[in-house]
């Protein structure tokens, strides 16, 4: 499942953030170990709150993003999450002076952090959960997630991330074979929230019996 049905009607298109955005946006609320409600996420992917003309039209943005927000839990529940098709890297896109803000992988990653940076305060508190409990497990996670997060932040803006490399030129080659370990950063990422979550009551069935 995707966004197009939303943003195949420019009349609902209109009122969210690109469709690349809020997909990254809404999978990266859904991996935060303690799973928001919409509430919290909505105001991150609707762009023109006050432009809303009908309640019609409302619910039928809320829904559509609420059953994609479940098909990312699902997805991960089950360890099927995978990559959008869309999120691939495009060295031919790459200007020394800055970076196409239009590609889809670089939105994607932007949506994914921004997701990851507004729910940081929960990430830190199963964090300290987890260290508390099992501190033996804190410095291999603390090690996964900071690649993890360095992969979506060097994808969200690689031209930034080769401009602050030590290797620019060497990262700038490099890049399309790194691309190629974003599934498995996904993965991992996922498998992280996973495992703090494992330190909070059962986030998923708790969301799903809400």
């Amino acid at each position: 499942m995707d966004l197009s049905s939303l943003y195949n009607d420019p009349s609902q298109a209109k009122f969210l953030h690109s469709q690349y955005y809020v997909e990254g946006a809404l999978l990266g609320a859904a991996a935060c170990p303690e799973i928001p409600l919409p509430d919290v996420w909505l105001p991150w992917v609707i762009k023109e709150h006050k432009q809303i003309q009908t309640v019609s039209q409302a619910d039928k943005i809320t829904d559509t993003l609420f059953e994609f927000f479940k098909q990312c839990l699902h997805e991960m529940h089950v360890g099927k999450l995978v990559l959008p098709t869309y999120a691939k890297f495009q060295a031919a896109t790459l200007v020394v002076s800055r970076v196409n803000e239009d590609e889809p992988l670089s939105q994607w990653c932007t949506g994914l952090l921004m997701a990851h940076s507004a729910r940081e305060t929960y990430w830190q508190g199963a964090w300290n959960k987890m260290q508390y409990k099992s501190p033996d497990k804190a410095p291999e996670l603390a090690n996964d997630l900071k690649h993890c997060l360095g992969m979506f932040t060097t994808f969200a803006d690689p031209i930034k991330a080769i401009q602050a490399s030590p290797a620019p030129e060497t990262l700038r080659q490099n890049l399309p074979k790194i691309a190629n370990s974003l599934q498995d950063a996904l993965v991992k990422y996922v498998a992280i929230s996973g495992e703090l979550a494992s330190y909070l009551p059962n986030q998923f069935e708790t969301f799903s019996k809400s």
